[in-house]
């Protein structure tokens, strides 16, 4: 199967694993604690960078993604913590041969539930992560808000990310639209032109990305056996549901 995500993986830590990972780790630990949790299933875990923090603090983490390029640079960095990588779409985790079951935790972040394109794909992601967590298991993802998508972002050539460094210089560009069929996905074509090591390259892209209602998200959640504890603005940042950001995690409960 080709790695659709194989660039991404080369340059993820790069750009995309700038993000404030210790954060939403110091978020997730202070939640597992209350909860009870010390088993915990990573999915669309990238390039590790939630798992092998986890990891280190002490929780037994499988990391679960797609590419096998991003599973080969989580690996990497996994020396010293002890973090298990399958390779495995999210979704069809039920396709996974995990040994495991019982999770205490799961966690989908990164936004990667964009991936998940229908309502069919959501319904089936819950409903086998419910099959993976032990009862009042915890299920801590983020999802981008429909509500919050932005007319100025589309229909236009935008630079997202610059790298400049000695070995590296990258400018992503991107052009997105609405998805003809379903106006809360978004199709997104990154643009990428790069200097590598003094060989040049240009690759285009192409990504369809779901906006969630979050009325959507509850209602999927509530269906397949998840009672909501938790809605974030992001990690430590509780917020009234009238002021609802462009990216929401959800906390909730197995039942």
């Amino acid at each position: 199967m080709k790695d659709e995500f194989s660039l991404e993986a080369r340059i993820y830590d790069k750009i995309w694993g700038q993000a404030d990972y210790d954060s939403d780790v110091k978020f997730l630990d202070g939640l597992f604690k209350k909860h009870g949790c010390r088993r915990v299933i990573d999915v669309a875990c990238g390039t590790g960078n939630h798992a092998v923090r986890l990891s280190k603090i002490g929780y037994e983490v499988t990391g679960v993604d797609v590419s096998p390029a991003m599973i080969e640079r989580a690996k990497e960095k996994n020396r010293k913590a002890k973090v298990r990588f399958v390779q495995g779409d999210m979704k069809k985790l039920d396709k996974l041969a995990l040994e495991d079951n019982g999770f205490d935790a799961a966690i989908c972040l990164g936004v990667a539930t964009c991936h998940l394109t229908m309502n069919s794909h959501v319904r089936s992601f819950l409903r086998v992560l419910h099959g993976l967590l032990r009862k009042n298991g915890l299920l801590v993802f983020d999802a981008r808000n429909a509500d919050k998508i932005s007319e100025d972002y589309l229909n236009k050539l935008t630079v997202e990310h610059m790298v400049t460094e000695p070995e590296l210089q990258l400018l992503l560009m991107a052009y997105s639209t609405r998805d003809s069929r379903d106006r809360n996905t978004i199709i997104w074509r990154p643009i990428y032109l790069m200097n590598e090591n003094g060989k040049v390259g240009f690759q285009i892209g192409e990504h369809k990305l779901r906006w969630f209602r979050p009325s959507t998200l509850k209602e999927l959640l509530t269906e397949n056996g998840f009672e909501i504890i938790g809605y974030h603005a992001g990690p430590n940042k509780d917020m009234p549901e009238e002021c609802e950001p462009a990216t929401i995690w959800f906390v909730a409960v197995s039942k």
